[in-house]
Formats: structure tokens, sequence, C-alpha cells
């Protein structure tokens, strides 16, 4: 999926307001956010949308989220670099 791509098809989903989600427990927002995307559930290490990864939480909940892995073959540029890189 292109990231053009996401944005239309999140348009779409935001317009839908209210979801409930399609599994219960922790992973439940980013499976529902996934599906309604079409994006398939999968184990890989690799980004679905054009090399950036979706993250997903609830709304006030105190955890914590995890934004960069340290499996190297995930990475196409070193870890520190991607962080200091500009956009």
């Amino acid at each position: 999926m292109t990231i053009k791509e996401f944005a239309v098809k999140f348009k779409q989903i935001k317009k839908m307001g209210f979801t409930p989600t399609k599994r219960n427990g922790p992973t439940g927002v980013g499976y529902t956010l996934e599906t309604l995307l079409g994006i398939t559930e999968n184990n890989i290490v690799h980004p679905d949308i054009e090399g950036a990864e979706l993250k997903t939480h609830r709304s006030k909940v105190n955890g914590l989220i995890t934004l960069f892995t340290f499996n190297n073959k995930a990475w196409r540029m070193p870890p520190l670099e991607a962080v200091k890189k500009t956009w």
C-alpha cells in the first residue's frame, strides 16, 4: 500500500466515527485498523505501508508504545540516523 492509498482509506475510516474493535485485548485496536485498511495480519518485521509501520493505541491509556525495533533486518538505515533525519 502506498502512502497516498493509505491517506484515502484512512479518511474513509475516520468518517465512520467510533468503530468497536474486532478483537479484545491489547492488539485489538491495531488489528481493527489493519482490517479496515485491508491489510492482512502478519508477523513479519517489515512495514506494510511504503516503508512505514502503523502504530495504534487506545486513548486514555498510559502504556508505552514501541516506536523502534532493534531487529537489524527491518532497518534500511542505522536507527540513530533515522531518528536524526528531518523530512
